[in-house]
């Protein structure tokens, strides 16, 4: 494909990348760049924008994008969700799943516990007091041998929003006398009900409720899906 100036634009193509730190920085899309943006609507949860960035090849396009309103200056995400495994002594590890009322989805969906950081609250902090509020366990970060337990921010869906996720993962301990009799601590809002599910075979148990009319969170499902592949 051609570019501006005389400069050769390449359209895409594959580039094999056997280390992420050697990624090249002059790719097609490396080019692009936002260089202006327009709040056409906002409420105290979201706004719509309208942005104007650079292609590759020097023109100038526009995009349209919905951003949450709440991020704190200097949070490192918008929201937290939590991968829990619940343990207990002569068990199968179990997680914590939960089922909700979305209205853009018209439906219940399937999802992990998940909230909004409040401020510039670590993302650590974030998932053990959401993990309390909405399913009542009290849980421990988990700092295995898989490393750290809270993944980089990761965007949900890049094409129309900027919204960031941080997945934490959690255990916690049933046989800890503070999770003996877990009660939810649920704003007025909020009507939540908790799913405790096997972790092995997490994938056919989200299938089975796909099947019977629930919205399966694509994260949750991708998550699952990579625990299948692993057994």
């Amino acid at each position: 494909g051609g570019g501006g100036g005389g400069e050769e634009v390449v359209r895409g193509g594959i580039v094999f990348v056997d280390d992420a730190s050697k990624m090249a920085d002059d790719l097609c899309s490396s080019r692009s760049k936002v260089i202006g943006e327009e709040v056409g609507y906002s409420t105290r949860w979201l706004a719509f924008k309208h942005l104007t960035y650079v292609d590759p090849t020097g023109k100038e396009r526009k995009w349209d994008m919905v951003g949450r309103a709440t991020r704190a200056e200097g949070a490192t995400a918008d929201a937290v969700c939590i991968f829990a495994t619940l343990k207990k002594a002569g068990e199968e590890d179990t997680i914590l799943l939960v089922r909700q009322f979305r209205p853009p989805m018209r439906g219940e969906t399937i999802e992990l516990p998940a909230g909004l950081i409040d401020g510039t609250e670590a993302p650590e902090s974030a998932a053990l007091r959401e993990l309390k509020e909405e399913t009542g366990f009290v849980g421990t970060i988990s700092n295995g041998v898989h490393g750290s337990g809270v993944t980089p921010p990761l965007p949900l869906s890049p094409g129309l929003s900027n919204e960031t996720v941080q997945l934490v993962r959690v255990d916690v301990d049933l046989d800890a006398p503070e999770n003996a009799n877990p009660v939810q601590e649920l704003e007025g809002s909020e009507f939540i009900t908790v799913l405790r599910v096997p972790k092995r075979g997490l994938r056919a148990q989200l299938d089975s409720l796909a099947g019977r009319g629930y919205h399966v969170f694509a994260g949750l499902y991708t998550l699952a899906l990579g625990m299948e592949l692993n057994e």
